[in-house]
């Protein structure tokens, strides 16, 4: 009995680690000036990702935000992972509003996946958390 609970204690003590660092890889992914890279020109691909940020929030949350534009972004490369920080613009209702998201993109296993979305907090009349370079 002793050796099976040491192997159940070892087993989930395995998994506990590993949860901890694949959670801590993905914070450094996200982390500031790290390779992120201004967006230039906001493609089609870039407007369809900030669609799909709309469309994965409406379903979470529950709201009927309406995607308008990208006006705003930068992106990176790690590890075969593109990662887009992007500046939307969406209405609720009849106003308009701004919110940052976050996505990345796996093109080898074409998938894609919503980590962040939040309204812009204004701030001194800028976005506070909007002012991507």
């Amino acid at each position: 009995m002793a050796i099976k609970f040491n192997h159940i204690r070892w087993t989930l003590l395995v998994v506990v680690v590993t949860v901890l660092l694949h959670v801590s890889e993905e914070r450094r992914d996200w982390e500031e000036g790290s390779d992120w890279k201004p967006l230039t020109n906001i493609t089609e691909e870039v407007t369809e990702i900030g669609k799909f940020a709309v469309e994965e929030h409406n379903k979470e949350a529950k709201t009927k935000l309406e995607f308008k534009e990208v006006m705003k972004g930068e992106s990176k490369v790690d590890k075969g992972i593109n990662y887009y920080c992007l500046v939307i613009s969406a209405k609720d209702g009849d106003l308009p509003h701004k919110y940052l998201v976050k996505v990345w993109v796996n093109p080898e296993e074409k998938s894609k996946k919503l980590t962040s979305f939040g309204e812009c907090k204004i701030e001194n009349g800028m976005g506070a958390n909007c002012n991507l370079t």
